[in-house]
């Protein structure tokens, strides 16, 4: 074959990946389980986010390197495969044979995931160099969380389970954190690890319950329902001024009277939502069973915006006096009169035209809604 040049990675054969699971019944063997478990999960590249980068494969320049003015992206030759240390632990136990309770704790800890670095022609580089985008792998993640079950089941008058969770995400980024396969960003090439860069990613959901069940009434009436109920999702707010000084102005985050800002930061609004289905069913004979429904949507309305908040201090509805460290909000287009920020929740504004897509652009999670239904079977 071709031998490749010094420094081009190379496939990554050495993905031993072992996993060990135990599971034992002390007593009674349908009464109790204890369950245990600890692997090493590889990756793949999450492709999107190494678009550019899978240029630097090809040769798409012809006689030629890039010039000063162009860009260009290069994966790093120390790459290293991404992978999750996951250990888990649980506890089941059967009350009855409608009743059963779970205790479920389980961590991951993703090592080697993908950060991307942007170097700047003339400020982090020489300025006889072009703006290069060096992807690594140099990122870490950590999730935590246990949870709670109770489920009854096997019953003709009702089936219900009720399932909590208490977890803690958190990842390093720029003005985006996400875990595991998500190409995260860098505040400053020259101190990648820097203050603030380490915070929730946006996976770090602290308290999340899901209630679902079915509840047979007198006279063959059915009420089903899932219901959710979490905690609200972080968010980060950036600012489009270049107040680190490495040539870009889309990697740094608000600095609200004073203090810089930290990744993500702010919260959202907690999700909740409950969807209800009434149900009757009719028979004819043995062969033909008419069941007409009613379903609704988000019964109570709620307004759902979750983290979908204004992500960037310059574009709030409601200017501020300066970009670069903001202190008060703009009452008039020159800025004449103004009114101070108290506290960095003062710039919390939801940014609205998130999900159903066919609503007004204010329209924020899935609005109340409900439709009709008969259902035929034979």
């Amino acid at each position: 074959g071709v031998a490749l040049a010094p420094g081009v990675p190379r496939d990554y054969r050495g993905a031993f990946a072992p996993r060990l699971g135990v599971a034992y019944s002390p007593g009674d063997p349908d009464k109790t389980v204890i369950r245990a478990g600890v692997g090493l999960y590889f990756n793949d590249l999450s492709q999107n986010g190494w678009v550019n980068a899978f240029q630097a494969v090809n040769e798409p320049f012809s006689g030629s390197l890039l010039g000063p003015t162009d860009q260009g992206a290069i994966i790093d030759a120390n790459y290293h495969t991404p992978y999750a240390l996951q250990a888990t632990a649980g506890f089941e136990r059967a009350f009855s044979n409608t009743w059963r309770v779970n205790v479920h704790y389980e961590h991951h800890q993703g090592v080697h995931q993908y950060r991307r670095y942007q170097y700047v022609s003339g400020v982090t580089l020489p300025a006889a160099l072009p703006d290069i985008s060096l992807f690594r792998s140099d990122n870490r993640s950590r999730y935590d969380g246990v949870s709670f079950l109770v489920q009854h089941r096997l019953s003709r008058r009702f089936e219900l389970t009720a399932h909590y969770t208490l977890a803690s995400a958190s990842t390093w980024g720029a003005t985006v954190g996400e875990l595991f396969d998500y190409v995260n960003g860098v505040s400053d090439v020259r101190n990648p690890f820097g203050p603030g860069d380490h915070g929730p990613s946006g996976e770090d959901v602290r308290h999340r319950f899901v209630l679902a069940g079915t509840l047979q009434l007198p006279r063959k009436v059915e009420l089903a329902t899932l219901s959710q109920f979490e905690s609200a999702r972080p968010f980060t707010l950036s600012t489009n001024v270049d107040l680190n000084g490495d040539g870009l102005d889309s990697n740094d985050r608000a600095v609200i009277n004073g203090v810089a800002t930290t990744l993500d930061q702010f919260r959202g609004v907690p999700f909740y939502q409950v969807d209800l289905r009434v149900s009757r069913e009719f028979r004819f004979g043995e062969r033909f069973a008419l069941r007409p429904f009613v379903e609704f949507f988000n019964l109570f309305n709620r307004v759902n915006p979750g983290n979908n908040f204004v992500a960037n201090i310059a574009g709030l509805p409601t200017p501020v006096n300066n970009r670069a460290n903001a202190t008060a909000f703009c009452l008039d287009p020159s800025c004449t009169q103004t009114r101070p920020i108290n506290s960095p929740n003062d710039v919390r504004v939801a940014a609205g035209a998130l999900g159903d897509f066919f609503g007004p652009g204010t329209t924020v999670g899935m609005p109340f809604a409900a439709q009709f239904g008969v259902r035929l079977s034979f």
